[in-house]
């Protein structure tokens, strides 16, 4: 495996990219507060309204162009919406910029541009390249696509999905509204809900894509819901240290005893490994590394039990906090634990590491 290149001499900095926490923060805070985040997550309008405020500051551009913003500025982005419990459709717009932003044809180009200015909002639905048995597959026949996926977040709010498809390899664009469409609301741990998507000779545009593009965009998405879950796994983290501080049994703070302290020391010492993990694997695809999947995988695989295991710690932690609705405390446990298992979860990651240490299964 090549060893990981240093950063790119050009490109985003350290300060720059502590100003973009800040500013992403600081717009979250104003724009979706945890006391309203809960019916916030279900109205459309305010997801519209906060979607085109993030668009202002450019990041409905993310993944567009590289030079500007990588994988760590994703990463940071994510991280900040898991903080927040913000189900702005951020990643739809990571893969159509991923996807399209080289191309040409003055209609990709319009309806990047739309993204862009917070005019659209986009679905992202992996099919065949989930990872997920169970996430179904589509297919192209001439000018239409036929066949369901599951497992796609985003979806009624969207205005256009990006549907990844397998005959032929590439990417198909669907308007929301398209005949033949149909789409399947599957409650669940996330919040706003996944939804299944069914194509019935349903009109659509396609850009053909190698399949090693498509699995770039799959690993692209990976790790930007497990940097959202990392996000979330802080937040909760942050609430459970606050709690330990002031909340007493049997006459003294609970965060004055050892077996406390040693959990909460272990959690740290776990959001801190997925941090580093993820930003490693996030450097190597901005870097060009050709092994930058194996890190990739690497980061996933270690990064999930990490991260479920700060949530489940955290949640005991808090106590009845964990289980009432009207705190932010049960958001983030439904987050972390939604992100972390998609894609085929840990083990697919473990799957391809095996495959790339003992080579891949006959």
């Amino acid at each position: 495996m090549s060893s990981l290149k240093s950063s790119k001499t050009e490109g985003v900095s350290d300060v720059e990219r502590g100003l973009l926490r800040d500013s992403v923060r600081e717009l979250l805070s104003k724009r979706w507060p945890p006391d309203q985040a809960v019916e916030r997550s279900g109205n459309a309008d305010s997801i519209a309204a906060l979607w085109r405020d993030l668009a202002g500051q450019g990041l409905a551009a993310l993944g567009a162009d590289s030079a500007e913003a990588g994988v760590r500025e994703i990463l940071l982005v994510f991280e900040e919406l898991g903080r927040a419990s913000c189900p702005a459709p951020l990643l739809g717009a990571v893969g159509m910029n991923l996807a399209l932003a080289r191309q040409q044809s003055n209609a990709m180009r319009a309806m990047l541009e739309d993204l862009h200015q917070g005019k659209a909002t986009v679905a992202l639905a992996l099919g065949a390249f989930d990872g997920d048995a169970a996430a179904g597959q589509v297919e192209m026949r001439g000018d239409t696509l036929s066949g369901k996926i599951a497992f796609v977040e985003g979806a009624q709010t969207a205005t256009h999905f990006v549907v990844l498809t397998g005959r032929p390899a590439g990417v198909a664009v669907v308007a929301s509204g398209a005949p033949g469409l149909k789409i399947d609301v599957t409650p669940g741990l996330a919040v706003p809900p996944f939804s299944e998507l069914t194509f019935d000779n349903t009109s659509a545009t396609y850009v053909a894509l190698s399949p090693e593009a498509l699995a770039d965009i799959v690993l692209v998405a990976r790790l930007a819901c497990a940097g959202r879950a990392l996000g979330a796994a802080e937040r909760a983290f942050g609430l459970a240290v606050d709690n330990a501080k002031i909340r007493k049994q049997f006459g003294q703070l609970i965060g004055q005893f050892q077996a406390v302290q040693h959990k909460l020391a272990n959690c740290l010492i776990s959001l801190d490994g997925a941090r580093l993990s993820l930003e490693a694997a996030a450097d190597a695809r901005d870097n060009d590394n050709p092994d930058w999947p194996v890190f990739a995988a690497s980061a996933l695989a270690f990064a999930g039990p990490a991260l479920r295991a700060v949530s489940i710690e955290t949640h005991r932690a808090l106590g009845a906090i964990g289980y009432a609705e009207e705190h932010e405390a049960p958001r983030h446990f439904r987050r972390v634990h939604a992100d972390l298992a998609r894609f085929g979860g840990v083990r697919a990651a473990r799957a391809a590491l095996a495959d790339f240490a003992l080579g891949p299964a006959e």
